[in-house]
């Protein structure tokens, strides 16, 4: 009775560890294709961070695989006009996220018309 009690316990800790382990949170991604834009999802607190043409930050909400991205603020520098649109564009893109999907290194987040695909860095 106690091996399987111990087996249980085991399998539900490995359990929640592949959880834990299936979701962006510690770790760093880069925008495809380019690579050009990143974005970081903090361990300890529900902020993100990153850069693009500028530093940015805000806070992540993410409950199973639904995730809200609420960006609230960045340096405000000025770059050539293609890389300010693409900048410009993927901020409001930020707004519109609703559900993440991770496969290995690349982490897909996706809302009503805009999908983001990143990989690990």
């Amino acid at each position: 009775m106690k091996k399987l009690l111990s087996t249980l316990i085991a399998a539900v800790a490995l359990t929640a560890c592949s959880e834990t382990a299936q979701t962006p949170v510690g770790k760093t991604y880069a925008l495809l294709p380019e690579k050009a834009i990143t974005i970081t999802f903090d361990a300890k607190e529900p902020r993100f961070y990153g850069q693009a043409v500028n530093n940015y930050f805000g806070e992540y909400k993410i409950d199973n695989k639904n995730i809200t991205l609420n960006l609230q603020g960045s340096t405000m520098m000025a770059a050539p006009e293609p890389e300010m649109k693409k900048e410009t564009d993927y901020f409001q893109n930020l707004g519109k996220i609703k559900t993440y999907t991770l496969n290995n290194k690349t982490l897909e987040l996706k809302g009503n018309d805009v999908t983001l695909n990143f990989v690990e860095q």
